[in-house]
């Protein structure tokens, strides 16, 4: 899987760095966390199809956050998507969604559904199940928690067919954890030809918030948790008054998880270098890094066999 992040600044955009939005690749899929300004572009810019995206998940309804979604919605139109669309977020995503068709006069002939979500698991796949939490900041807001599952270990072919299970679909329920049967009657059992079971992923988005314990408990062990890092530390009192976090806030929240990696995200357009984000976090956090607008980072993941077709 991979992580994209198409916009890393908040507030207002600026020439260093688009608004917020971030596109999560996964078994052929896209899903978007937020969509500010100007996110299809950054989408084009990064390779990624607007036919791919599956699922929106909106943190909260401030203008950096969503006012990419209008556009957004009428290019798929105009585009003739006919996949299925579904949009999560905390109220008022629903009316802020059917009040903008209607006055652009955008009528999708794709399946778009809009959910007002709270905290719990607001969607579950075949392979991966996506957790909202709720953030603390000015308005109803969610971070958002992504949760892939264990996936059986690797498939030994050499092994399968020295034990007489012949290719085809024996070996593909082998691989999905069922036991076999041979053309010669004996048992396999997945143990005797997977490795290790690999474990699953964690990937975490705080949103805008101001430093969240219950965040950190519900990331930990994230392969990559990712913060809100508006502020550096000589504007904490800024930081307090607005409820974001600083970069070492985002860092403190990062080790309080076990986070393998920490991303610092929604950077103030006041800062024209978020090198001095980074000194912060990563006195904190040695793996932190404050990436730039189109950036990503590959998380190594395998899906179960049955759904796998990128990773």
């Amino acid at each position: 899987m991979r992580v994209v992040f198409l916009g890393v600044g908040g507030g207002v955009p600026s020439l260093p760095r688009a608004l917020p939005a971030l596109a999560v690749t996964l078994d052929g899929r896209i899903l978007l966390w937020d969509c500010g300004e100007g996110t299809q572009m950054q989408l084009q810019k990064a390779g990624l199809s607007l036919q791919r995206i599956t699922e929106i998940y909106i943190s909260h309804i401030h203008g950096d956050h969503v006012l990419g979604l209008p556009g957004l919605l009428s290019s798929m139109t105009l585009l003739r998507r006919s996949k299925p669309l579904v949009i999560f977020g905390p109220q008022p995503v629903k009316t802020l969604v059917d009040v903008t068709l209607q006055l652009t006069q955008v009528e999708p002939e794709f399946e778009l559904e809009t959910h007002e979500v709270k905290a719990g698991i607001v969607f579950r796949h075949d392979n991966y199940a996506m957790e909202a939490l709720r953030a603390i900041h000015s308005v109803p807001s969610l971070s958002f928690i992504l949760r892939i599952a264990d996936a059986p270990g690797h498939f030994n072919p050499s092994k399968a067919g020295r034990l007489g299970v012949p290719q085809g679909p024996l070996w593909k329920q082998l691989q999905q954890g069922q036991p076999v049967r041979t053309p010669k009657g004996r048992t396999v059992t997945p143990g005797e030809v997977l490795g290790p079971p690999q474990k699953g992923v964690v990937v975490a988005y705080s949103g805008d918030s101001a430093p969240n314990p219950d965040f950190a408990v519900a990331a930990h062990a994230a392969s990559l948790l990712i913060h809100d890092a508006t502020f550096a530390q000589i504007h904490a009192t800024k930081a307090a008054e607005y409820l974001h976090s600083t970069a070492a806030q985002a860092a403190e929240i990062a080790k309080q998880a076990e986070a393998k990696q920490l991303a610092l995200v929604h950077i103030s357009p006041r800062y024209q270098s978020t090198q001095q984000h980074l000194e912060e976090a990563q006195a904190i956090v040695a793996r932190t890094i404050a990436p730039n607008d189109l950036d990503a980072v590959e998380i190594r993941s395998r899906l179960p066999a049955h759904a796998a077709s990128e990773s």
